[in-house]
């Protein structure tokens, strides 16, 4: 049994790929970062003065994921493609962190703020929502992704984080719920899959990584780098997948996260 902090903690994160031809790298407003070899981690200190890598609990059952393809493409296919390449990034995404990650099915949620409630207490279909937008029409647009003043970005990610005291008092902090908004406006700009090129595959690769706790590095060669390059094939690099084992399962299990963070 959790006993929470009378005024549990709450910390938020969002961090955008721009898009092709955009050199301006946009920061996220971590509360603090923890640099490593081409990968940037963020933690998150207690009011006793610890250090908490801000992270999913990676042993809880599975981390449910849906996607909203509606603006994915035009076609019954292309909006199968779609899906087929978000699995595909979960997957190496798990396959680099531990973390369970499941899918659990279409959905026509975009995440949104509400005047008086966050886009994570409203998501409802998932713990990560997956949701192609459109910043020029009201119905599907999403005001987490804001115009930089050269436009909006190709994608943005971000988690939410919660803090909490057990029965003896120690804090604990676990994310426990994600969101990836990719711009359907750019969606002409990426091909499909993990191949050559300057790929849809990249760009989920780079949001998800935002929603699993990874921010931006200054280094051309990895997928965290905030402008979406060509490359010749699109994976996650050295530093990415560093960063990916350190904010998974190497670093053990969060006591009390799923008592803070329902299964959705």
């Amino acid at each position: 049994m959790v006993s929470r902090a009378s005024r549990p903690i709450v910390l938020m994160l969002m961090a955008a790929a721009v898009t092709v031809g955009l050199s301006a790298p946009l920061t996220s407003n971590n509360s603090a970062g923890a640099a490593g070899d081409d990968f940037e981690v963020a933690n998150w200190t207690d009011p006793d003065g610890k250090d908490h890598r801000i992270r999913w609990n990676p042993c809880q059952t599975k981390v449910t994921y849906a996607v909203n393809t509606r603006l994915a493409g035009g076609t019954t296919a292309a909006r199968n493609a779609a899906v087929a390449d978000v699995k595909a990034a979960f997957k190496r995404v798990s396959n680099r962190t531990g973390i369970p990650f499941a899918f659990a099915g279409r959905t026509s949620e975009i995440p949104n703020n509400a005047e008086d409630e966050s886009w994570s207490n409203r998501q409802k279909a998932a713990e990560i929502v997956v949701a192609w937008v459109d910043q020029s029409r009201a119905k599907y647009r999403t005001n987490l992704m804001t115009d930089n003043g050269n436009g909006y970005a190709s994608g943005v990610g971000g988690w939410m984080m919660r803090a909490w005291t057990d029965s003896e008092g120690r804090w604990r902090a676990a994310i426990g719920r994600g969101f990836v908004v990719i711009n359907s406006g750019h969606n002409s700009t990426y091909t499909a899959g993990f191949g050559s090129g300057v790929t849809r595959g990249a760009l989920l690769l780079h949001e998800i990584g935002h929603a699993v706790g990874l921010d931006h590095v200054g280094t051309t060669s990895e997928i965290m780098y905030p402008t979406m390059l060509e490359r010749s094939f699109s994976k996650y690099k050295d530093g990415d997948r560093n960063g990916l084992s350190r904010v998974g399962k190497p670093l053990g299990c969060i006591a009390g996260a799923s008592d803070t963070w329902p299964q959705i």
